[in-house]
C-alpha cells in the first residue's frame, strides 16, 4: 500500500524480492567461499507471504477510498498482519533448521525476518528453492540489518511519545512489543 510507509521500510530491510533470492542464490559460492560446509555464518532473510497482504492491501485502500476506516487504522492493520506473516515464515524456516543438522540459527530477529545461520551451502540452497528463504547475505548483513530495525524501533517509539504527548492516541493499548517488532528478540 503506496500510502503505508511501513511495507516500504519492511521490504528494504528484508531485501525481499526475486532479484535479491536470485542474487542469493547465484552469490552463494562466493560468499561461502565454495565450500559446501563453511565456518563462516551467513545473514538469511524470510519474506511474508505475498497474497494476503496484497489482498489486504486492496480491502484497505477501499475502506480509505470510501471512507469507513482511517489512515492511522489501515497502518496499524497493515503491519500487524505484515508482522503476523513474517513470523509465520519466521518459524518455518526456524522449524527447518531445528530438523537440520545442516543448519543452526546463531541469532535471530523473527519478527524482522531475518537470521545470522550457520549452514551448508546446499542447505542454503535448497531453503531458497523451498521459499523457506528469500536470500542470502555475508555475515556482515546482520548487524546492518539489526541496526535498521534498531533505528526503526526508536523512530517509532519518538513519534508514539509525540502523539501521547500531544493528546492523541496510537490506537489503543499497543507496547513495542505487540506492535510491529518484538522487544524478546534474541541475539542482538
Amino acid at each position: 500500500m503506496s500510502n503505508i510507509p511501513t511495507r516500504r521500510g519492511f521490504l528494504a530491510l528484508t531485501g525481499t524480492g526475486a532479484a535479491a533470492s536470485l542474487a542469493g542464490c547465484s552469490q552463494l559460492e562466493s560468499i561461502t567461499g565454495g565450500g559446501s560446509g563453511s565456518d563462516e555464518a551467513l545473514t538469511v532473510t524470510v519474506q511474508p507471504d505475498q497474497e494476503p497482504l496484497s489482498a489486504l492491501e486492496e480491502e484497505l485502500r477501499a475502506g480509505l477510498e470510501s471512507g469507513n476506516i482511517s489512515q492511522q487504522e489501515a497502518r496499524r492493520r497493515f503491519r500487524e498482519k505484515q508482522r503476523s506473516l513474517t513470523e509465520e515464515a519466521a518459524s518455518t524456516f526456524e522449524e527447518t533448521a531445528a530438523s537440520s543438522d545442516d543448519i543452526s540459527i546463531t541469532k535471530s530477529a523473527p519478527s524482522y525476518g531475518f537470521f545470522l545461520v550457520n549452514a551448508s551451502g546446499s542447505a542454503l540452497v535448497d531453503a531458497l528453492r523451498r521459499g523457506e528463504i528469500a536470500a542470502i547475505y555475508p555475515q556482515s548483513q546482520y548487524e546492518q540489518f539489526a541496526k535498521q530495525r534498531d533505528r526503526f524501533e526508536r523512530q517509532r517509539a519518538t513519534m508514539r511519545g509525540q502523539q501521547d504527548g500531544n493528546g492523541t492516541t496510537t490506537g489503543g493499548n499497543q507496547s513495542p512489543a505487540n506492535e510491529y517488532g518484538n522487544s524478546t528478540e534474541s541475539g542482538t
